[in-house]
């Protein structure tokens, strides 16, 4: 890391703001995550008002996430192979590229769908290589004693961006919207939504080239399919093998197949027919999730770091929270009930995505971290097409059935969880017994 700022003494949430280049990633971050929630609003609306057709909307996502989840893993590799970095720079070229794009072609009224699932199948394979290098690159920017609040920092940056950027797009939307009458009436809109998107990725480009590195240290090989599918393997392998982190795995798949997908497709689907603020209850929606979120991470970094023998507990606690909110959502009239567990579910989700991944990344070895990070992606976000899509054509018989249905299994798989004791305790305690075994033996 060639940053020779030198720090003040202490340590505190802010101190990683002292590193250049950690500013820089932490600038080019806020700019990037915020247009990700700004398309997280915009995309589905676009869908929603070309077509009409929830089912439709989730094969959208489904398009954008195959190759996202397809290409994942090969971007772990590719991280671990190369400068992150360089991977961040050329992903977000591509994406702005993308956005300036679409907003030009819902400017002058040359939108079709087959332009849409073409847009999110490549935006799809750049978000496959930006994820896991934007993980990699932390350790990278900070010296070790600073990684849990620049993490800390940088998990907030994308929790706010999730506070403020849906309510910024459906505002956005709302006033350009204004007195048209059309079906369409939402594209100027959401045309200008893609355009500041693409605003935002060329400051956050700048940014990013500023970053000056020392030589990173790379895995050795080539970039031929069967190096590629071995280093690939190898991530796959410490994964498995280490139990707590197979686990969590196993849990953040749950959590993508019962609540990622009907909150993406579904949300959008409730504020439309139920809430007639449209766009707008849309938007407050899931901004009241990112500020549950950013009140939980304000309280995981404010509070000493739970013992790992309750990481199991929390997690099964979470999934009981946010089935109860899928319910509430299914039964509820009134936007301000629907914010309020939005909201619930963000504080407990924020709070246990600090803890993890703060825990994982103490936990997987730097040389593997692009990897190993990017077969768990694959579970927590990559599974989210199929889930997307499948919620798709369910809402199309019931939005709050499916609502319903989700929030039951949640709650559900969280009694089962805390049940299995290797479950509850996420294998950590098994694993504790296990080395004091090998300790003893080794004394005898």
């Amino acid at each position: 890391m060639t940053d020779n700022t030198t720090l003040p003494r202490g340590t505190n949430l802010f101190q990683p703001l002292f590193v250049r280049n950690f500013r820089l990633l932490w600038l080019g971050s806020v700019l990037s995550f915020i247009g990700g929630q700004l398309t997280l609003i915009a995309f589905p609306w676009l869908v929603l008002k070309l077509t009409g057709d929830s089912l439709a909307m989730g094969a959208v996502l489904a398009v954008a996430g195959i190759p996202r989840a397809v290409f994942m893993l090969f971007g772990g590799a590719v991280t671990d192979r190369f400068s992150a970095l360089t991977v961040m720079i050329w992903t977000n070229w591509f994406r702005l590229v993308l956005m300036f794009g679409l907003a030009l072609l819902l400017y002058t009224g040359m939108i079709e769908m087959w332009m849409v699932f073409v847009v999110a199948f490549i935006f799809g394979i750049a978000d496959a290589f930006y994820w896991p290098a934007s993980s990699a690159i932390m350790p990278k920017v900070l010296p070790v004693e600073l990684l849990p609040a620049g993490n800390s920092l940088q998990q907030g940056l994308g929790q706010l961006s999730q506070m403020l950027g849906p309510v910024l797009a459906g505002i956005i939307i709302a006033i350009f919207s204004e007195g048209q009458e059309s079906d369409l009436a939402d594209l100027l809109g959401i045309s200008v939504v893609f355009f500041i998107d693409g605003i935002g990725f060329v400051i956050s480009l700048a940014a990013l080239s500023m970053i000056r590195l020392d030589k990173e240290i790379v895995e050795q090989g080539s970039l031929d399919f069967a190096s590629m599918i071995e280093s690939i393997r190898e991530g796959f392998t410490a994964a498995w093998n280490d139990v707590p982190v197979r686990l969590i795995t196993i849990l953040f798949a749950i959590f993508s197949l019962f609540y990622r997908g009907p909150f993406l497709v579904g949300i959008p689907i409730l504020s439309d027919v139920r809430f007639e603020e449209g766009a707008l209850a849309y938007g407050m929606i899931t901004s009241s999730f990112g500020i549950g979120a950013m009140l939980g991470l304000l309280i995981a970094g404010s509070f000493p770091k739970p013992s790992e023998r309750f990481l199991g507990i929390l997690i099964l606690g979470d999934f009981a929270v946010l089935g109860a909110g899928f319910i509430a959502f299914a039964l509820t009239t009134h936007l301000e009930v629907a914010m309020f567990f939005s909201g619930l579910g963000g504080l407990t989700d924020g709070y246990m995505v600090i803890i993890l991944i703060s825990w994982l990344q103490t936990r997987i070895p730097i040389k593997l971290m692009g990897r190993v990070m990017s077969v768990i992606m694959v579970f927590w976000i990559g599974l989210t097409p199929v889930t997307a899509a499948a919620a798709g054509l369910l809402i199309r018989w019931s939005v709050g059935g499916v609502f319903i249905g989700a929030g039951f299994i949640l709650i559900g798989l969280s009694l089962i969880g805390f049940l299995v004791p290797v479950v509850r305790r996420l294998g950590i305690e098994a694993e504790r017994v296990e080395l004091n075994e090998l300790k003893e033996t080794g004394a005898k």
